[in-house]
């Protein structure tokens, strides 16, 4: 569990530090605004919050086996991305902009973090350190009845 810690931890600081960079971003582009720099922490807030979401129910489905909690984890973090992006264009167009701006602020973390930074580390990408056999690169294992045309 403290390995897990760490990962979401690094990923949050990702997210943040990208953040920031959208941030200097739009006010070289756009010059200081108020509205975007709400949107964009609103954004990203929400964005670490559904992330967390995503982790709890994760977590609650591996050690009870049933799949509702994910589907019902889903609906919630669509509905909030839902209403927080209303809420945010209901205030300006521009506050919307950067609500999305940090809606993407967690993944472009993860992108750049394990796609980007791992590669020049001597530390192993923990998205690729599985410890069970990878069965699903195994294409054989597949028998589809299309091939035999």
């Amino acid at each position: 569990m403290g390995d897990l810690k760490s990962f979401k931890k690094e990923i949050l600081l990702s997210a943040l530090c990208v953040a920031a960079l959208a941030e200097i971003v739009s006010l070289i582009v756009y010059g200081p605004s108020l509205w975007f720099s709400a949107g964009l922490g609103v954004g990203t807030l929400t964005t670490m919050t559904c992330f967390l979401i995503l982790t709890r129910t994760g977590a609650i489905t591996e050690i009870t086996k049933k799949s509702g909690i994910v589907v019902l984890g889903y609906f919630a973090r669509m509905l909030l991305y839902g209403a927080v992006f209303f809420i945010c264009i209901k205030f300006r167009v521009i506050c919307g902009f950067g609500c999305l701006a940090g809606f993407v602020s967690l993944h472009f973390g993860i992108l750049l973090l394990y796609g980007v930074v791992y590669r020049f580390r001597k530390k192993k990408n923990p998205l690729n350190d599985w410890t069970e056999p990878k069965e699903w690169n195994d294409l054989s294992v597949y028998d589809d009845e299309d091939d035999d045309w």
